[in-house]
Parts: structure tokens; sequence; C-alpha cells
């Protein structure tokens, strides 16, 4: 029964209990009238038996006898009238003289302390009849039948309970009324509540009065007004957190991978640098031992030398001290772009007498390779520094040499180009792979190939090249040369 009433809404208990109140008051109410009712009857029944016993004792008169003739006579007189079902009437001392009406009583015991006897079916109404000095002459029990009495309660009850029932129809619906009327604010409240759980802070509850519930639905929506505000700031911050975060996130996944790249940088780096100290200390070491083989052998006078020989074995010498120098004034080259103390002179430089002369000074015969030189007829003198520029020249030839085939092909040319001059050599070896690009002008690294292998080198030819033409404010870079090979571009500023 409570799990059935808990789960009524307050306005449905609130109804249920007015019903039940209402109930209990038409209950009580109908039984009040009944006794009501009843009393009233028995009241007109006393009035009229004491009317009757009054025109009797009027008709007596001075004779103050209650005589036969009277009583005959006034029998038929009150059972004519309506809601009477028998009469009695007794002498002065009690006794039975008369019974008229239908009346199955054979004997009859006077309760004079109690005006009203009933029984089964009559309601016994005791009146004494007096004479003029008052006295005692008779009695009287006029019996009343109880279904009159009975119907008239009904009819009573009856017509009551419909007024009652209508009473409380009308109080119910005044009652539902009144409490839609004071509930649905707080409904309204109760949505609202509702909505604000779901997170739906932009609902606004109706305010209707100004009573006490008008005032708690304003502070209501004050209060949704601020969550929604407070919400919307919150969701704000959480999206700036996020993208903060994610963006932290990138970063430190850039980072990582930076320092992934780097790590992988170091330890190519590192990898070159020993390959490094095995190039350099081999180079220093092979061209020394030369040098100094070959001058051991020179300076042995027991040996018997012919001039061509003599002539050869100088000859190597000053080779392997070139070499030997070349390899120094690089490491020291390297040194000087790494400490950012490179100074360039700048001056007016014939580009075409640089490539002629380095032409003279490097020796390309050996592998019959023909190098075409072509300078556009509109570029003049240019602001260089003549010596580095030829280094620049000078790495980028001795490369395309030795990595071209023989009886091949290496092609230089310099042209104008909007605000710059761009230089290009171009070979027909093997090329360079696209993965080793970029890679071509870090400091120590070698393409790991036949040529690689056969020509050793420092690694540090480009590197020194891209530099000087960066201090030049140019660029380099390298492409593939079709059909086969690989072109080295670079630019240099007009003027």
């Amino acid at each position: 029964m409570n799990k059935y009433l808990n789960k009524l809404s307050f306005r449905t208990k609130i109804l249920l209990a007015v019903w039940l109140v209402a109930i209990l008051i038409v209950s009580v109410a109908l039984l009040i009238r009944s006794k009501q009712i009843e009393n009233i009857l028995k009241e007109r029944m006393a009035l009229r038996t004491d009317v009757i016993t009054d025109v009797i004792s009027f008709s007596i008169g001075s004779e103050n006898i209650l005589n036969e003739n009277i009583i005959e006579k006034y029998s038929k007189f009150i059972l004519s009238e309506a809601e009477i079902g028998y009469v009695l009437f007794f002498d002065k001392n009690d006794k039975l003289i008369k019974i008229a009406g239908k009346c199955d009583k054979k004997q009859v015991t006077l309760k004079t302390d109690n005006i009203f006897n009933s029984n089964d079916n009559y309601y016994d109404v005791y009146e004494e009849i007096r004479g003029k000095d008052r006295k005692k002459l008779g009695s009287i029990i006029v019996g009343f039948p109880m279904e009159s009495l009975r119907q008239a309660l009904k009819t009573d009850i009856i017509t009551g309970i419909a007024v009652w029932l209508l009473a409380i129809i009308l109080m119910l619906f005044l009652t539902h009324v009144l409490l839609i009327y004071l509930f649905r604010p707080v409904e309204y409240l109760f949505e609202g509540a509702v909505k604000i759980e779901n997170k739906e802070f932009s609902y606004r509850i109706p305010v209707i009065n100004d009573d006490e519930i008008g005032k708690i639905s304003a502070q209501f929506n004050i209060m949704a007004e601020h969550l929604q505000n407070f919400y919307a700031d919150l969701e704000n911050k959480v999206k700036e957190a996020v993208n903060d975060l994610q963006k932290a996130n990138n970063n430190l996944k850039e980072r990582t991978e930076d320092l992934e790249k780097l790590n992988r940088k170091l330890e190519e780096v590192d990898k070159r640098k020993s390959e490094f100290v095995s190039i350099v200390s081999h180079d220093l070491k092979t061209p020394l031992t030369s040098i100094m083989g070959f001058a051991d052998t020179l300076a042995n006078k027991n040996l018997k030398l012919s001039d061509e020989d003599r002539a050869s074995y100088l000859n190597i010498i000053r080779m392997e001290s070139r070499r030997l120098a070349r390899l120094i004034s690089d490491f020291l080259d390297l040194s000087k772009i790494e400490e950012g103390i490179l100074q360039l002179k700048i001056e007016k430089t014939d580009i075409r007498g640089v490539l002629d002369k380095i032409i003279r000074i490097i020796d390309a015969r050996t592998k019959n390779i023909d190098i075409q030189i072509e300078v556009s007829p509109d570029v003049n003198d240019l602001n260089l520094d003549k010596d580095r520029i030829t280094q620049v020249f000078q790495n980028l030839l001795v490369n395309a040499i030795n990595h071209s085939p023989a009886n091949s092909q290496i092609k230089i040319a310099v042209a104008r180009q909007p605000g710059e001059i761009q230089i290009s050599m171009a070979d027909q070896g093997p090329g360079i792979p696209d993965n080793e690009k970029e890679n071509i002008f870090n400091k120590f690294y070698r393409i790991d190939n036949d040529v690689s292998r056969k020509e050793r080198g420092t690694g540090l030819g480009l590197t020194i090249a891209k530099s000087i033409v960066g201090l030049h404010g140019g660029k380099i870079w390298v492409e593939n040369n079709k059909p086969t090979g690989s072109c080295f571009r670079f630019t240099l500023p007009q003027g």
C-alpha cells in the first residue's frame, strides 16, 4: 500500500485526501441529518398527538369525564387522518378502555416517563387527556406507522446524498483547479530541474505569479543563466585546454620526431666522423708514405735510377703533396666555416676566366672527358670572392670527373636569370639516388657506391661548396640530368 501511495503524485495524494475527508464529512452529515429528520418527525408526531388531546379535552368541557361517545367520536376522527395506524384510549388509572385501528397488541404497558415507544412497525406516542382544571381524565397512545417515517427518512437521505455528492464533485473540481493553479509553478520547477540535469541550461521557467513560488522560479532562472554562462565558459576553457593539450602533444610529437631525426643524424654524423677520421688518417698516411718512400728512394745513392724514373718519382711526390695540401686545406676551411670566421674578399671577377683556369689546372684527359663551357653574353663581371668561387668550381668539377665514365662529356653553363646568375654543371655519370640528394651536402657524407669507394675523399667538398655559395647569398642543389647523370646548380647575385 505504501509503495503504491509513494508512486502517486503530490497533487493526486491531496485529491485523494480531500475525497476521503469529503466522504467522511458526508457520512457524518448524513447520520446527523437522519437523526435530525427523525427528531423532527417525532416532534411532529408529538405535536399532532398533543393537538388531538387538546381537541378531546375541549370537547369534554365541564363534564370532566372521558365517556364512550367522545372516545368513539374521536377514534374515527383520529383514524381518518393520514399516517396514523391506531389509537389506544386509557382511563385516568391508565386502564385500557378502547383500541381503535389496526393494532395487534393484546396487552399494553404504559411507559409514561418516555413519550415514545417503538416496535417493529409503529411509533407509539403517549399523551394525557386533562380537563379544564388540568386534572388527568385519561390518556391516549397514537400509533404512527414506521414505514411512513422510513420513507420520509429515505427521501431526505437520498436528497441529502445527491446534494452532498454534487457538493463533493464541485469541491473536488474546484480543488483540482486550485491544485493545478497552485502546483503548475511547482511542475515548472520540476521540469526545469530535469532540464538542468540534462544540461539544457538555456531552459527558463515561466514566472506566473509574484508569490513565493514565483520568486523561487525567478531565482531559478537566474541560477540557470549563471549555470549556462559558467558551463559555456567551462566548455570554452575545456576546448582551449584540449586544443592546448593537442598542440602540446603535436609539439611533443614533432619534437620527439625531431629528436629522433636529430639522433639519427647524430648517429650518422658520428658514423661519418669515424669514417672521416679513418679517411683522414688513411689519406694523410697514404701520401706521406708515398712521399717518404719515393724520397728515400731518390736519396739512396746506391740505387742507379734513370732520368725517366727520377722524373716519375718526383711527379708522384708532387701529386701526393698536392693531395695532402688539399686535404689539409679542406679541413681548415671546414673549421673556419663552423666557427663563422670564414671571410670573403669580394672583387670584380670574370667568371669565364675562372672557368678556363680551372680546366687548365684539372686534368680530365686521362679519362678523355670533354668539358664544354657556355657563358651567356649578357653575363658580365660579377662581385665575388674569386678564390672561393674557384674552390666551388674545383670541388664540383672534380666530383663530376670522378663520377663520369670515360669518353663522356661535362657541360658547364652560366646564364642570367631574373635577379640572379645561375650556374649549372651536368655530367653523364650514374646519377644520385633521390633519397641521397638531401644528404650529399652534409659534412662527412659519402654515397656508398663503387666510384666513392675507389675515389676516396673526405666528404667535405660539397659541404664547403654549399657554405661558400651561401655566404655569397646564393643557393645550391642537385637535379637529375637526362638521360643519365647529375646536374649541380647554384645561384650567385648579379653585379
